[in-house]
């Protein structure tokens, strides 16, 4: 019986039951293996999380620390320098905040910590709310918005992770969107089934790249990983995934 146990081992076994077995132990057996395996992906998350801060944080604090430097070094600058190189950090602050607060957030879904509130919501008002967040970000790219809305029934929707989501969807497609180009938002109802999609026109993603995509944390299509927009395709994933 032992030689048994120790080829099962050998050949990549991490127990080894023998007939007839007894019931409780089992279940006992499952339990434990399934808090290991908890617990070993908790620390993969973190592991992946700590790259990826170390990776994206370097850029935005060096934008940070050395007009800082300059401000503290040159004592005969004029207001209108300094104003300039205080709008620089602000700027990097800001790039830097919005990266750490989604990766935050991206790490409380992944591990199960987010309130999720469903209540009835028309989604082409959601849409549009989503819509005048990136305004800005499409104008500076010179990136038009295209919206086709059509008359949907009221969804039982989280109204605010349901925005983050096309926010997110939107803002990545702005991003990487030509110049001159258009951003299009779709809602329709298709046979009581509600579709949202969000189209652009840039040049896509690596086909080597997309089993990665909705990770977040890897450095799969890291062109698309400035200043953590990598990580919107996975929030609003998760945030589909949860209204499942």
């Amino acid at each position: 019986m032992t030689s048994e146990r120790l080829k099962g081992y050998e050949v990549g076994a991490d127990d080894y039951v023998t007939k007839p077995f007894d019931n409780d132990e089992l279940l006992a057996k499952v339990s434990v293996y399934l808090r290991l395996k908890s617990v070993e992906e908790v620390d993969q998350l973190k592991t992946d999380v700590f790259a990826l801060l170390c990776h994206e944080t370097r850029t935005p604090l060096t934008t940070v620390l050395s007009p800082a430097e300059i401000l503290m070094s040159d004592q005969k600058m004029s207001n209108d320098q300094r104003k300039n190189f205080a709008k620089m950090i602000h700027s990097s602050a800001k790039r830097l905040h919005r990266f750490l607060e989604k990766v935050i957030m991206l790490s409380a879904m992944k591990s199960g910590r987010w309130d999720f509130k469903l209540d009835p919501a028309n989604l082409c008002a959601i849409v549009r709310d989503a819509i005048c967040e990136v305004e800005g970000p499409a104008s500076e790219q010179n990136v038009k918005i295209e919206v086709e809305l059509d008359d949907t029934p009221i969804v039982l929707v989280d109204v605010a992770k349901t925005k983050m989501a096309v926010t997110a969807m939107l803002d990545n497609a702005i991003r990487f969107s030509p110049p001159d180009e258009s951003v299009t938002v779709r809602v329709s109802d298709d046979n009581g089934h509600i579709c949202l999609s969000v189209t652009d026109h840039g040049e896509g993603i690596d086909p080597d790249s997309l089993p990665d995509v909705f990770t977040g944390f890897t450095d799969a299509n890291s062109k698309h990983r400035t200043e953590g927009h990598g990580l919107n395709l996975a929030i609003a994933q998760q945030i589909v995934l949860a209204h499942n």
